[in-house]
């Protein structure tokens, strides 16, 4: 910030020099006969000196603008409607496509994201990364589990269980470009199932801002 009052300083004093040599050529007038092409490199001068303030300003504008963004970033981990005896149950299979909401909040700076429904909301436009785990731990269960930006599948994972191994973990991720108020949520697809600890954060929903952006996609 220093480094900026000088050189903000530097064009006003400037702008002081030329006002002044204003006022001498004023006094001259009456003594000298002066024509007006000699103001020209004044002229020149004051105009990039306006134009390097004007720049100095928006360069303050973005600072501050950087200085003031809302932090976004959150995590989030499945719980299973109902357990065994050591905290272990499943979510799903379902007959249709449903949506897996994870109740369970490690982290939600911005409070974007909603236990409730499961879904992350745009605050701002800007470039997001998500990222999501799912656990398996019967050999007969096939997870699968796909995110999604609206209503729009963009990533998928999914594993069949047919190696004889009791415990399998599966993750996927995507980088995205949201416009404010676009939503992100994770569906389990018809025929799957996945696995989630009353006690331990095993399948596991998270994402966070990267940068802003003007406009959305």
């Amino acid at each position: 910030m220093k480094t900026m009052m000088k050189k903000t300083m530097l064009p006003l004093q400037l702008i002081v020099i030329v006002c002044l040599s204003y006022g001498q050529a004023d006094d001259s007038t009456n003594k000298h006969s002066i024509s007006d092409s000699s103001f020209g490199p004044f002229f020149t001068l004051f105009s990039g000196l306006s134009a390097e303030v004007g720049n100095l300003r928006r360069e303050v504008e973005d600072l501050r603008k950087s200085r003031n963004s809302v932090g976004v970033a959150f995590s989030a981990a499945l719980r299973p409607p109902t357990q065994d005896n050591q905290g272990y149950g499943n979510t799903g299979p379902f007959q249709a496509d449903t949506n897996l909401v994870h109740t369970h909040v490690i982290t939600n700076v911005g409070n974007a994201f909603s236990p409730r429904t499961g879904a992350f909301t745009a605050p701002v436009n800007g470039v997001y990364y998500f990222t999501f785990t799912s656990y398996a731990w019967k050999k007969e269960d096939n997870i699968g589990v796909a995110l999604y930006k609206n209503n729009e599948e963009v990533a998928l994972v999914y594993e069949y269980q047919d190696k004889g191994d009791n415990e399998d973990f599966a993750s996927n991720g995507a980088t995205l470009q949201l416009a404010k108020g676009d939503t992100v949520s994770l569906v389990l697809p018809s025929g799957f199932q996945v696995t989630s600890n009353a006690f331990r954060n095993l399948s596991t929903f998270s994402g966070f801002l990267l940068f802003h952006v003007e406009g959305g996609q």
